[in-house]
């Protein structure tokens, strides 16, 4: 990875920032509020400076500015113009009812991954998974009808072969054979007949196919094909990239796009906080999409006890945290030979047992001991995942009374009588109603919404309203938005913004158009945070120490130059559009202070804007060599994109060198990096 984005004498503007943006974020709040920057002409009402002490109130843009940064993804264009008008009561009333506010336009691009709405069972199908090629191909399970899966499948086998013989082709009967049309004659087809000759064809006709076509023409494959039909040609390369893809795709895509911002914000917290590896086993990719839509999304806003029970009985997490293969000691199934028994699950397993209580509920100062993990586990046993009737995938949450261990067990001092599957219902409600857990999910909240260290006042109101109003979500998240200790200096822009904040965030700000969310996904991994990505299930932290670092800072910077350059495949961004119609007759410090304007809403640091003057006043000529030295971020998981099977969009933005470098600068200096 580069370390300095410009050559020469501007390396010294990226240890400014960087320095800069090392510094505590109380640093950002200690200046002091100026009466004339208030009101003087020179600087409108969204340029105020922050308060100066740490417990002197909000006022003004400074308290809509808070809002937007903590309960949606960052303020696009206008938003702050909307909670302007509306105000703060009534944007929280609509975004805390998030079915009242119309997505439609997020919907038409969701569109585009129908794969993402099947059935669990019918997307594991479909999309088969190597295990399921092998049980096909050894007639342990059957093939959805169906050209395109007759395909898929038929592709599968194919490379399981290739691959069982070292990688020769040869070693099947598919070996390479002519095309039998001219690539560029089915090309010219209509679209279902394209997508039918397409079908027929073996990996290596399509290899051919490919190479015989023109980079030109291979952006046209798909033209006219459905969505449903263009996943199924990516499915032929690799049936799980599509699902782990989308997964993705689908999740920045509601990030960037969803008006219902705050429910957005909740449910990406609580798949944090119930966290699941995409990459445990070949099943969880398929999981995490039915994860997502049944388990959390439903309940974000809700009962944390009903979302504690999705989670728990959600293929995701008894196959992340290995309760679907946990097995009483004493079970009618240890005790009865087994015709399909695995030596290696005649046990009791305590993962999913020791997380619900250390990180899902009362946290590890809750009071329990080893005891408790070893009798909750035995509760747990016989919940476990299994096939629906007639299907051939593990893709249903079900209750095995065969694998639950007998008799009464004792957790957290609490009798839990011989009740089958109601003994884990039971054990859930107390842990859910837990006055530890109440102070526990209250603490996580707060350290999201507020601050690394947030006010204990704070906390006990939120506390005591989860207990009284039995977990409910809503009235928490009021609790704390409600204290006297919200609106305050002391946590204005004190949040350091995690990989996933920063990236969307700023192609939220600058009104982006996304069409492939690869480059970004990619650029938030190699930021430290994969999507779905963090191997244990702890989640990732939402305290400011763990982003806060010279070398992420640096990458940061080359994200913000690129998408400021367009140089981010798959986002296109014109910022004369984020402008106006009178940014031709600005002059570059007017430019600049209206990008700041547009973007941050407030004012930068004397210093930074000292920096970015030092960039952007100078010759064209040296902008455009400074620009030339961005390093491109382009996007490796795109499972469609990467086989060319959608269109490349040319870049018909004209660059504003000015405008690129000044907007780049601002999405990297320390003011953007906080929230």
């Amino acid at each position: 990875m580069r370390t300095s984005l410009f050559p020469g004498s501007s390396r010294s503007l990226i240890a400014g920032l960087l320095a800069m943006q090392l510094v505590l974020p109380a640093a950002l709040t200690a200046q002091a509020p100026q009466e004339s920057a208030m009101k003087g002409p020179a600087q409108s009402p969204a340029m105020q400076p922050a308060a100066s002490a740490s417990g002197a109130r909000l006022t003004g843009d400074e308290k809509f500015l808070q809002v937007l940064n903590r309960f949606t993804y960052g303020p696009r264009p206008g938003d702050l113009e909307h909670i302007r008008s509306i105000g703060l009561n009534a944007w929280f009333q609509q975004q805390l009812n998030p079915s009242t506010i119309d997505d439609r336009a997020l919907d038409e691009r969701l569109a585009d991954y129908p794969a993402m709405q099947l059935p669990l069972n019918r997307l594991m199908e479909m999309y088969p998974n190597n295990q399921l090629i092998r049980q096909a191909m050894n007639g342990r399970a059957g093939s959805p009808g169906g050209a395109a899966e007759h395909a898929i499948y038929a592709n599968q086998m194919e490379r399981y072969k290739v691959k069982k013989n070292n990688g020769k082709d040869n070693a099947s009967d598919m070996s390479a054979a002519p095309l039998p049309k001219p690539a560029a004659e089915i090309l010219a087809l209509p679209p279902e007949q394209r997508f039918k000759e397409l079908c027929k064809l073996n990996i290596p006709q399509l290899r051919e196919f490919r190479r015989t076509l023109a980079p030109a023409q291979r952006d046209h494959i798909t033209d006219g094909m459905t969505p449903a039909q263009t996943e199924a040609l990516a499915a032929f390369e690799g049936p799980t990239r599509v699902v782990e893809a989308e997964d993705i795709q689908v999740k920045l895509l509601r990030d960037i796009y969803t008006e219902r911002q705050l429910n957005e914000i909740m449910v990406d917290f609580w798949l944090n906080h119930f966290n699941v590896y995409m990459r445990k086993s070949q099943e969880a990719p398929y999981y995490i999409a039915a994860y997502e839509r049944h388990a959390i999304r439903p309940f974000a806003l809700g009962s944390f006890e009903s979302l504690l029970v999705a989670t728990a009985t959600s293929p995701a997490m008894l196959n992340y945290l290995d309760n679907s293969s946990s097995i009483g000691p004493n079970s009618d199934y240890i005790r009865r030979p087994h015709p399909f028994q695995n030596k290696q699950q005649n046990g009791l397993n305590e993962n999913y047992a020791r997380e619900v209580m250390e990180l899902h509920t009362v946290g590890v100062n809750g009071g329990y001991t080893q005891h408790d993990v070893t009798e909750l586990a035995k509760v747990f046993t016989g919940w476990t995942v299994g096939r629906p009737r007639g299907q051939d995938v593990d893709a249903q949450s079900q209750y095995d009374p065969d694998k639950h261990e007998p008799g009464d067990k004792m957790v957290l001092g609490h009798k839990i009588k011989f009740k089958g599957m109601n003994e884990g219902l039971s054990v859930l409600h107390m842990l859910a109603t837990s006055p530890q857990t109440a102070r526990f999910i209250s603490t996580k909240l707060a350290v999201r919404f507020v601050s690394d260290t947030p006010p204990p006042a704070m906390i006990d109101t939120m506390a005591a309203t989860f207990t009284r109003t039995n977990g409910n979500i809503r009235a928490v998240l009021l609790a704390m938005i409600n204290s006297p200790e919200f609106f305050t200096a002391g946590s204005y822009r004190a949040k350091v913004k995690t990989p996933q904040e920063y990236v969307v965030s700023a192609v939220r700000a600058a009104g982006s158009n996304v069409q492939s969310t690869a480059a970004m996904a990619d650029m938030i991994a190699e930021l430290g945070m994969p999507l779905y990505g963090h191997q244990t299930p702890d989640g990732y932290s939402m305290k400011s120490e763990a982003w806060n670092n010279t070398a992420a800072l640096v990458s940061r910077m080359n994200f913000a130059l690129a998408l400021a350059t367009n140089r981010v495949a798959g986002v296109t961004t014109d910022f004369n559009a984020l402008l106006g119609v009178d940014a031709a007759n600005f002059t570059p410090e007017e430019k600049d202070k209206a990008l700041e304007n547009a973007i941050l809403h407030v004012s930068v640091s004397a210093k930074t804007q000292q920096l970015i003057y030092s960039q952007t006043s100078g010759e064209e000529s040296d902008q455009a060599a400074s620009l030339r030295q961005v390093r491109a971020v382009n996007g490796r998981g795109d499972a469609l994109a990467a086989r060319g099977l959608v269109k490349r969009p040319d870049n018909p933005v004209a660059m504003d060198n000015q405008a690129a470098l000044a907007s780049g600068l601002i999405f990297g200096s320390p003011e953007f990096q906080r929230r």
